[in-house]
């Protein structure tokens, strides 16, 4: 069967909010933090795809996830609204490096009308944490990601992974609850996406490029907590949609 065909899962530097977003302490979350972050999601997919959900897939799947999360309705039309508004007619999409706590590498992801405000708060942020911005990027590998379950169909975990490693996912891991994460090449984002949930009917809950390390720093409970405060306290800015690190 599939899980045969699991690698070993070298993308554990996933975001942040990957891992709380689907962990069983969601609940201890700070309902505000996760909800920021889920409008953060959404504004960024109105604003690379457009508004309109049936045509732009990675804002179902964000819409589907604040649903998930118990956000209410208007908030999610509200930043569907906002994204479309003035204040981001030249917002840009924007992705700065640096070296975070206890030699961690991080790739912090930009939504932004004005990169001079973003990279001052961003050195203040990273002066803070001692760390600074340099160039990591050659530390990861830009990919796509993906978490579908089996929607309206009866299929097996097996057959499910089976198929997502037609679809060519170059990752495949079981998130448990039903629940399959695929990590696949950036350009195959939209079409391995639409396959799965058009050619298989699966509920695709989130798609969505993503920085995965090629090379990952090891470190205590005591430095990951460091590094997680760094972490939150940088995805508290504004203009800063999530962080990769490559801690292990």
């Amino acid at each position: 069967g599939a899980s045969s065909l699991l690698q070993p899962k070298r993308h554990s530097g996933h975001s942040r909010w990957s891992k709380i977003r689907h962990s069983k302490g969601a609940a201890d979350v700070k309902k505000g933090q996760l909800f920021a972050a889920l409008v953060k999601d959404i504004l960024n997919a109105t604003k690379e795809g457009g508004s309109d959900p049936k045509l732009n897939m990675r804002l179902a799947a964000a819409i589907r996830q604040a649903k998930q999360a118990d956000m209410p309705k208007e908030n999610i039309e509200r930043a569907i609204k906002r994204a479309t508004s003035k204040e981001y007619t030249n917002a840009e999409q924007v992705v700065y490096e640096g070296l975070g706590p206890h030699g961690t590498a991080l790739m912090i992801e930009c939504l932004t009308d004005n990169k001079n405000r973003t990279v001052t708060a961003l050195r203040s942020k990273f002066r803070r944490m001692g760390g600074s911005m340099t160039p990591v990027g050659y530390m990861f590998d830009r990919k796509g990601r993906i978490w579908f379950t089996g929607g309206s169909t009866a299929d097996s975990t097996d057959a499910m992974m089976e198929n997502a490693i037609d679809a060519d996912a170059e990752d495949i891991a079981d998130l448990g609850d039903g629940k399959i994460e695929v990590i696949c090449e950036f350009c195959s984002l939209q079409a391995i996406t639409k396959q799965l949930s058009d050619a298989h009917n699966y509920t695709v809950e989130l798609m969505e490029g993503t920085f995965v390390p090629n090379t990952t720093v090891a470190l205590s409970d005591e430095q990951a907590a460091d590094l997680n405060a760094a972490i939150e306290d940088m995805e508290s800015l504004d203009d800063v949609i999530k962080v990769h690190c490559n801690s292990a």
